[in-house]
């Protein structure tokens, strides 16, 4: 199935829950003979869509496609691989297909998300020198989003001190979004690994990020928050960690520092308050 799930992730009009709903409701044997127009019947497409999910569809090229991908070295695994990860296949929506370029290895190792605001203060900095290099040295592999700020920096820390990371990113490899951490992308690609759901022409939406997020906190034993604002997007990742039964942890702050609000309320609300890398060990080694 992994041909037919490649062909899906190529045709952009369908959603990740609409192949998601096809997936879980559709018997597999009968998936990979379904026309288009059956497909856009059986979730309810608006006609304009339909019609623009009918042209992707049989304008998918898969000898042309594998080529491509193979030449950029971006490899793809499948929720039907023995190599998926366990965690994300617990999940009640697991990304059924991800592509990959990078160190396919550390899909098996144990590991922790890191978190937190786009506007990372020095205080975040410190916090994340503080607490990555001992982490790692527990041969856990530090996930984030390689956003700005806090998810940026805590990749760093892992290269720098020589740990692994992983990066879940919310576009596809030919689009990667921001473009300000290009650098570093390509750093985690050589010595670490990233992953996405989309196909590499797709460019970053606003929905894909959430989307994104259920991921990261899927493959962790926990999350841990570092920095985050009230409506932080952080936030949402902690959610999505709590709703799959994983750890929740956060780095308290000042009771006026706007970055703290989201952790501090973490905090009140049941998440494990976290000063040195002990704190996130004793409970993910329980």
């Amino acid at each position: 199935m992994k041909n037919w799930l490649l062909h899906m992730k190529y045709c952009p009009s369908l959603s990740v829950k609409q192949l998601s709903k096809l997936w879980r409701e559709i018997p597999k044997d009968r998936l990979r003979s379904l026309a288009p127009n059956e497909i856009a019947v059986f979730l309810e497409m608006p006609e304009e869509r339909s019609e623009r999910f009918k042209q992707e569809f049989y304008h998918f090229n898969l000898v042309s496609t594998m080529n491509e991908l193979d030449n950029r070295e971006i490899q793809l695994v499948s929720i039907e691989d023995d190599y998926y990860p366990q965690l994300l296949r617990e999940l009640y929506d697991p990304p059924l297909l991800l592509f990959a370029r990078g160190d396919l290895e550390l899909l098996a190792w144990e590991k922790l998300a890191i978190v937190g605001t786009r506007k990372m203060t020095e205080y975040g900095k410190q916090i994340l020198h503080h607490l990555v290099e001992p982490l790692c040295k527990e041969s856990l592999v530090i996930v984030s989003g390689l956003a700005t700020g806090i998810d940026a920096q805590a990749h760093r820390e892992a290269l720098e001190i020589g740990g692994k990371t992983m990066a879940v990113i919310g576009s596809g490899f030919f689009n990667f979004y921001p473009g300000e951490n290009m650098e570093l992308f390509e750093a985690i690609m050589k010595s670490g690994l990233v992953l996405s759901e989309y196909a590499p022409h797709v460019t970053a939406r606003k929905w894909h990020f959430p989307e994104r997020n259920r991921i990261i906190s899927g493959l962790c034993l926990g999350t841990l928050i570092i920095q985050a604002e009230k409506r932080s997007g952080s936030l949402i990742t902690a959610d999505a960690a709590l709703n799959q039964n994983r750890e929740v942890f956060a780095v308290p702050g000042g009771i006026f520092g706007l970055s703290s609000a989201g952790t501090n309320k973490l905090i009140q609300e049941g998440a494990k308050l976290v000063m040195d890398a002990p704190d996130i060990m004793e409970e993910l080694r329980q």
